[in-house]
């Protein structure tokens, strides 16, 4: 198993990122504790350096799989749903910059948060900021193909976005738009509000399934809430998944706590599995 850390320059006390602060310390960090990557949240791809980066990856033998954008939703209000188009293109011009870095560094790209909501709009016009917000991802998929980059679309749960709330929901618009690079990104924590069954969802999502994130139900560690993990992992290795795990969780109590018992929940739970 490929588990990563979750990382960000700075971010909200509430958001699940396990390490705030220079990129340097996230990936010594990931390699003092085990980890095996570290996946980093921007607000802007040109908040750090590529080439910094790959230096990083290279010193510590780390990966990056894959680069979050929501910050942009969250901090810029750069959606893919505003009423705006001009704030529509500027939201698609901020992730292809993350795409853009992503094929530098041999990453991925999640949205999530970008997307936006539908209720940004009047009723009326909700059913066309759907379309808009679909126009959107088709764009950055087609920008990102071209680079070798995947796109992860990844679920969130119904407080947080009105509209791709399950992995049903991910693969329907999977195949509306058609694009060969779009994937999926299972998170444990969102699925816990919106699936009638974690495993049987995963299963039906496995040919289109490119990134996990593990978070309990209370968003803490894996094993500090009622999530199932053995059950989890063991769907996951049924289909053969082989790719990577973020640890997007709290960092409580603290980061470094977090990460570890993170990493024996993990360890104990894939036992036997292989791998």
């Amino acid at each position: 198993m490929k588990v990563a850390l979750t990382a960000a320059l700075a971010a909200p006390p509430s958001a699940p990122f396990l390490i705030r602060g220079d990129f340097a310390h996230a990936f010594r960090t990931a390699s003092e504790l085990g980890c095996d990557g570290v996946e980093i949240m921007l607000r802007r791809a040109e908040d750090t350096d590529p080439d910094e980066l790959k230096v990083l990856m290279s010193r510590y033998s780390l990966g990056v799989p894959t680069l979050g954008t929501g910050m942009a939703a969250g901090m810029d209000r750069l959606t893919f749903t505003d009423p705006d188009p001009a704030v529509r293109s500027a939201a698609v011009d901020r992730v292809c910059g993350h795409v853009r870095l992503a094929a530098a560094i041999g990453s991925a790209v999640t949205i999530g948060l970008v997307r936006g909501k539908l209720a940004a709009r009047p009723p009326e016009q909700q059913r066309a900021a759907r379309s808009d917000a679909l126009h959107c991802l088709a764009q950055v998929c087609h920008a990102a193909a071209p680079l070798g980059v995947e796109i992860f679309l990844e679920p969130l749960n119904r407080y947080e976005c009105d509209y791709i709330n399950t992995l049903a929901d991910g693969i329907a618009i999977a195949q509306q738009i058609g694009a060969p690079n779009l994937r999926l990104l299972a998170d444990t924590f969102h699925m816990n509000m919106e699936e009638a069954g974690l495993e049987s969802s995963l299963a039906s999502a496995s040919a289109l399934l490119g990134h996990v994130h593990l978070a309990d139900t209370n968003r803490q560690a894996p094993g500090r809430g009622h999530l199932d993990l053995p059950s989890i992992l063991r769907t996951l290795h049924s289909f053969g998944y082989t790719r990577w795990f973020s640890l997007e969780t709290l960092p409580l109590p603290d980061p470094i706590r977090a990460i570890q018992d993170s990493l024996s929940a993990i360890r104990a739970a894939s036992s036997g599995l292989g791998g």
